[in-house]
């Protein structure tokens, strides 16, 4: 065999010590390759890049874990940060970050401006450019304490396939971009209160905690929550959903309130499990609106909503009879229980003894 070694060709080399360099040589420099990482760290660049190789170990990673406090400062100087792969330690404290009058805020297009209406006299904690965290773990909390004024976020938001331990509180906050929160898992709670997402959110696939909130939200843009998993108690309280909202497949495991909730466009709940309480009182429904194949393992409760047009309550399977006081719906045709179950038992009853009586009363006619 003919090989090449350091410029020289080597004759008739044995196919053992062809073996030996493979295995001893090369091989070893395979398998224990660098960790190696891609970014701008503290260089004065916009954005504050560390992306590592997936091939880092957890122990790597650990070893080079970023202090949340070397973020927050990025953030304070006005950079945007894009992280993949890294690991975070400590707690991120937005409502820290410098403020200013939304009308002082440079560099916002029209179409920005228009979605900022009715803010000009409040403060606004800037971030620019990209929120980027992915495949990553921040140990930390990441939270806005703010009680007046609204965090500010002009670049899109991207956290997919990260884990948060600690808890995620990102109320009052304003998303000038997309917002992808897809695959994410929190460990703790995660509060998305009054916010404002002007091109829509996507929290497919994602597992939410011991208690979710997105109370008094607004979503301009698409809602897409398919095959999200909520093991809390979940609140949508008084949300409004501009455009499409898509919880199919996803899971509720405590209770959950979509009370007050107006869906302007097409909202979808179809193959949706609800294992306790769901609560839609005064939930208003523009569009259609599907809960085909949902199933409600205890109570429903549909009090004073407003369906627009028809519904399509008969094809979810109900463990009670769902509460329909007040309800506006364009069709009466009531949700049927499961199969089996105490409802459709007492119809079937009610509809053989009707049925019993009248044959009786035409056999003594005769």
């Amino acid at each position: 065999m003919t090989v090449l070694l350091r410029g020289r060709v080597l004759d008739r080399v044995p196919l053992c010590l062809v073996g030996f360099v493979w295995v001893f040589v090369i091989v070893p420099g395979m398998l224990f390759a660098e960790c190696t990482s891609e970014g701008s760290g503290k260089t004065a660049t916009a954005v504050f890049t560390l992306h590592l190789h997936p091939t880092c170990t957890e122990a790597e990673r650990e070893a080079r874990a970023i202090p949340a406090q070397d973020l927050l400062r990025a953030l304070a100087a006005g950079k945007g940060i894009d992280l993949a792969g890294v690991v975070i330690q400590g707690d991120m404290v937005l409502d820290e970050l410098p403020a200013q009058k939304v009308s002082a805020v440079q560099g916002l297009s029209l179409e920005d401006r228009r979605m900022l209406e009715g803010l000009n006299d409040d403060e606004v904690h800037v971030i620019r450019g990209p929120f980027v965290i992915k495949h990553s773990r921040v140990k930390g909390r990441i939270v806005n304490r703010l009680k007046r004024g609204f965090l500010l976020i002009t670049g899109p938001v991207v956290l997919v396939h990260t884990e948060f331990i600690g808890l995620v509180d990102l109320s009052r906050t304003v998303f000038l971009g997309l917002v992808d929160g897809s695959n994410v898992r929190f460990e703790q709670e995660s509060y998305f209160v009054q916010d404002r997402f002007t091109q829509g959110a996507m929290f497919s696939d994602t597992r939410f905690g011991p208690h979710a909130r997105f109370h008094r939200s607004v979503f301009s843009g698409p809602a897409i929550y398919r095959g999200a998993d909520f093991a809390g108690l979940t609140e949508f309280l008084e949300v409004v959903f501009e455009q499409d909202a898509n919880f199919s497949r996803a899971a509720f495991h405590m209770g959950t309130g979509f009370s007050g909730a107006h869906c302007r466009g097409k909202c979808d709940f179809s193959s949706t499990q609800f294992d306790r309480e769901a609560f839609f009182l005064f939930a208003r429904f523009d569009r259609a609106v599907t809960f085909a194949s949902a199933r409600f393992n205890s109570e429903a409760d549909f009090s004073d909503a407003s369906f627009q047009t028809s519904d399509d309550l008969t094809q979810a399977t109900f463990a009670r009879p769902p509460v329909l006081t007040r309800t506006a719906r364009v069709v009466s045709a009531m949700p049927a229980s499961p199969e089996g179950g105490p409802f459709s038992q007492v119809l079937t009853i009610g509809l053989f003894i009707a049925a019993l009586g009248i044959l009786i009363y035409i056999l003594k006619a005769k």
